[in-house]
């Protein structure tokens, strides 16, 4: 997400050998749950953290002993209002800044990465059957020959494209370590843009369907063993309500009865069962919403006004009037282009509000969407997130029980720039999150899950 320009630019941040940190696999007591395995693991890998008077928040610690979220910007000294001023954090504007694209490959196709393909997806939607997929898709080799593996998906930020060195530095790292890496281009973003330019990205509502589609039709490759996914930012959150999707009842009330028919449900196939790791979710995006009602200063909030162009180049772009930074008038207009029966022009929002929601908004409901899930869950936040507040994420946790939802919030790191701020923690974590003898996903032989693939 572009977000930061001037003195700042992005950069790449490609892993290296000396960056990767095994953590000793499970003991069997805390195979039982991800937070379990967060905890051991954190605290293996936490060493390769710069040192800080304040130490990192896990799951556990995010909940005060009364069930209630602990308040996390007072553990860690700071105050969100300086989060978005160059004097009150610089270091979450840079991390921020190095991790962020500074354009979109939309006219143009991004440079080629070296060992991938593009490859286009069928979705199977119901409002448009023929609709595809970008992506590019790299798959591991051993001496010249494809090997059998899991296949990670990738989801950029907000109308991110295979562009994004942070995108294309992870793909390319996991393929070295052998995974199989898909790095998607969804609805309304990159060459899916390019080629369906009348189809409106729906901000998570069809995407998590399409995710469904996306890792039926990698398990079905015979080289691909189970699939998992990784999203930043608002690919972040379309990530963890695919968790929830994929585990939901059919009748559950966050999907409204404009859109049930639109969306799936995971049924008694699990997807993603290698897992889902959320960096910087955009958790509470109604708030979000009321900030950028109102123009922001380039000086003063460079983050918020750094947001508000890339939706005013998305208006631009798309002929929407009026072009202005208002994130809620384009929700409501791209979702409103699903050509969707509503009873009321507010109808839009309302609805794919409550589909969206993981936090309580003016006494609607959420949901306890993450309640749902059925795979393990990591989300990964920094306290100097210029953008988003890490107590969102507090507040989250405090609400979920599941024990296959885990959180830790770092001292650095800003929005989506963990690797600027700690490389070897961002890709140590990562691998053993996805390696199926030290991750939480466990260890499930290819015939195996190939048996659990051919369960409807």
């Amino acid at each position: 997400m572009a977000m930061v320009t001037g003195c700042f630019s992005e950069r790449s941040c490609p892993m290296t050998d000396g960056d990767i940190k095994l953590v000793e696999p499970p003991r069997a007591a805390a195979q039982a749950t991800m937070r379990d395995w967060l905890a051991d693991a954190h605290a293996q890998l936490e060493p390769l953290l710069p040192r800080h008077q304040c130490s990192p928040l896990c799951t556990e610690d995010l909940v005060s002993s009364d069930g209630q979220a602990v308040d996390v910007f007072a553990h860690f000294g700071r105050k969100f209002e300086d989060m978005d001023t160059i004097l009150g954090n610089i270091s979450g504007l840079t991390h921020t800044a190095h991790l962020s694209a500074t354009k979109f490959y939309v006219t143009e196709k991004p440079p080629a990465w070296p060992g991938f393909e593009e490859v286009w997806i069928p979705t199977h939607d119901i409002t448009y059957p023929n609709l595809e997929l970008s992506g590019r898709l790299g798959l591991a080799e051993r001496n010249g020959q494809v090997i059998q593996a899991d296949c990670i998906v990738l989801l950029p930020g907000l109308y991110g494209d295979n562009g994004v060195l942070r995108t294309r530095d992870l793909a390319m790292s996991l393929r070295d370590r052998g995974f199989h890496v898909l790095s998607l281009e969804l609805r309304g973003c990159g060459q899916t843009e390019v080629r369906y330019p009348h189809i409106y990205a729906a901000w998570g509502v069809a995407e998590t369907t399409d995710l469904l589609t996306v890792s039926e039709w990698l398990e079905a490759k015979p080289e691909v063993n189970r699939t998992g996914l990784v999203g930043f930012c608002w690919g972040a959150h379309t990530a963890l309500l695919t968790s929830w999707v994929d585990g939901r009842d059919e009748d559950d009330p966050s999907v409204s009865a404009v859109f049930r028919p639109q969306i799936r449900i995971g049924g008694a196939r699990r997807h993603y069962t290698a897992g889902i790791i959320a960096f910087s979710p955009v958790l509470d995006f109604e708030r979000l919403m009321d900030e950028l009602e109102q123009p922001q200063s380039a000086i003063f909030s460079p983050v918020l006004n750094g947001f508000q162009n890339i939706l005013k180049d998305r208006k631009r772009q798309k002929g929407f009037e009026p072009a202005n930074g208002s994130l809620r008038e384009l929700v409501t207009t791209e979702i409103r282009g699903y050509g969707l029966t509503y009873s009321n022009p507010d109808d839009p929002v309302w609805h794919g509000s409550r589909f969206l929601r993981f936090l309580p908004y003016k006494n609607e409901p959420t949901g306890d969407k993450l309640e749902k899930a059925r795979v393990p869950v990591l989300i990964i936040q920094a306290v100097n997130d210029p953008l988003l507040p890490a107590q969102d994420v507090a507040d989250l946790i405090a609400r979920t029980e599941n024990p296959l939802v885990a959180a830790v919030i770092l001292p650095g790191g800003g929005h989506v720039g963990f690797p600027a701020y700690c490389r070897s923690y961002y890709y140590s974590l990562i691998l053993n999150f996805f390696d199926r003898q030290r991750g939480p996903g466990g260890e499930t032989t290819n015939e195996e899950q190939k048996a659990l693939n051919a369960v409807r």
